[in-house]
This record gives structure tokens, sequence and C-alpha cells, in this order.
């Protein structure tokens, strides 16, 4: 029986009874929980990244015979440049592979009952190389969490705020991290982890600011106790600053050796 239907009988029901209808109505439409939402990479991002990856990959393919045939033949001459260029090209093959297969493959979708999300798996070595697809009704959410993971010192400090969901079973499901100075707008993760908390109707848990170790986090190592240290604001703003003033000083050496070179050279006799 459809929905029009029992609508029209619960009125009935109701003339019969001389009860109100807004209930039985409730109760006779379906429950949803806002519309459908979709976040994934546009296509032009995809042919984009895809186009480049297919344009760089005969190059990168032809240096390995390249490199034998000259380690083969006895030719030193120039071959440790070409090794050179070729662990740099494979480590930009390397990020333009990943960027492709997350722009490929990362989907999220906001349901009417559940979420979908087909993203990185987030551990091991290569994080970005694995996807898990996971479908998880709202009524298993019990918390959204997020915090900011601070790495490395005041050298080169990088934030990063991420966010999972935990479910009722004890499940902890990453979705994702962003830089907060340069947020991908096809994935602002914090956005959707709003919009999950607020369709599953459970709280958004901010956990604050912990200083992880990058090697470990790399690695795909569980962090212990020891490893979540956590800092407040105004630490933070305290290592932003001597941060800028390293940078400061860093960028003032390199202008007084380039000057100190421009002078010596010009004070030399012609």
């Amino acid at each position: 029986m459809s929905n029009a239907n029992l609508a029209g009988h619960a009125d009935d029901l109701a003339a019969a009874l001389g009860e109100p209808t807004v209930a039985l109505r409730e109760a006779a439409a379906p429950r949803t929980t806002g519309e459908r939402i979709i976040y994934r990479a546009s296509g032009g991002r995809r042919i984009a990244f895809t186009f480049i990856f297919l344009l760089l990959l005969p190059f990168f393919v032809s240096l390995g015979p390249m490199l034998w045939s000259r380690v083969s033949h006895g030719l030193w001459e120039g071959t440790i440049g070409l090794m050179v260029i070729a662990v740099g090209f494979a480590i930009v093959m390397f990020l333009v592979l990943v960027e492709m297969l997350h722009s490929i493959r990362s989907r999220v979708e906001l349901g009417n009952t559940a979420v979908r999300l087909t993203l990185p798996s987030g551990r091991g070595p290569q994080p970005m190389l694995r996807y898990q697809t996971h479908e998880i009704p709202y009524k298993e959410i019990a918390a959204v969490e997020m915090r900011r993971e601070i790495y490395g010192g005041v050298w080169a400090p990088m934030m990063l705020k991420g966010a999972r969901i935990v479910t009722k079973s004890g499940r902890k499901i990453r979705l994702g991290y962003v830089n907060e100075a340069n947020v991908d707008p096809a994935f602002p993760y914090l956005e959707i982890a709003e919009r999950i908390a607020a369709r599953a109707g459970v709280g958004f848990i901010d956990g604050g600011n912990v200083r992880r170790s990058m090697p470990k986090k790399m690695l795909g190592i569980a962090s212990g106790p020891r490893d979540k240290v956590s800092i407040d604001e105004q630490q933070m703003r305290e290592l932003n600053r001597k941060h800028a003033r390293l940078m400061g000083a860093l960028v003032l050496g390199l202008v007084v050796l380039i000057a100190f070179g421009i002078i010596g050279d010009l004070m030399q006799p012609v």
C-alpha cells in the first residue's frame, strides 16, 4: 500500500475517532534526515590528473632501460646524474598517482539513513594507495571526533585537522585530514564530519591539539599515551612565532650572502 493511501486511511480513522491526524500522518510518511549530498572530485580534476599521469608514464618507464643500458656497458659518465633524475621523477610520479587515485576513487555520500564512504584506509607505509568502503547507518554512530595534530618542531611544523567516526560497537573510522591553510574544496572533512554528526544526532567532539610523531604516522604505528602530548593554544602561538622568526632569519641570511657575493664580484678588478 502506498504512503498516500495509508495517509488517506489514517485521515478516515482519525475522523471516526475524533482524533487529530498529525501523529498518524507522521507514522505514514517516511522519515528522512535531509537531502542526499555527495562529495567527490570534479570530472575536470579526474581527467587532468589521469592525463598528466599517462603523459609522463612513457618517459618514466624509459628511464629504466636507459640506466640499464648505461650500467651494463660501463658508461658511467652522466649516469649518476641520470640516477638522480630518475629518483626525482619517481617521487613526482608517485605523488601524481596518489592524487589521481584520490580524485577517481574517493567519495563520500550522505544519504537519508546512512553515510557511505570510499576513502584511503589510513594505515601503513602507503596509506594513500589502499582504499576501503564503509556504509554506516546513522543509528550506529556514537560520536564524531575532531582534533588538530601537530608534527615537527620549530624548523618545519605541520598542522593537520582530522576527523573520524566512532560507532557504537567501538569501531573508529577515519574520514581524513585537512590543512587549515589549504583546504581541499572537494573534500572538506571537517564540514563533512559536522554534517554526519548533525544527521546522526550525536555530539561533535573536539579533541584539542595533540603533538604526534611523523615517522610513526607514516609507518602506520598506533600512537600510545606517551606519543600524544596535548598542547594548548598559547603553546601553538609560541611555536608559530618561533617558526616565523626562524624562517625570517634564514631568508635574511640568504639575502646577506647574495648581497656579499654581488659586492665581491663588483669589487674585483676588471
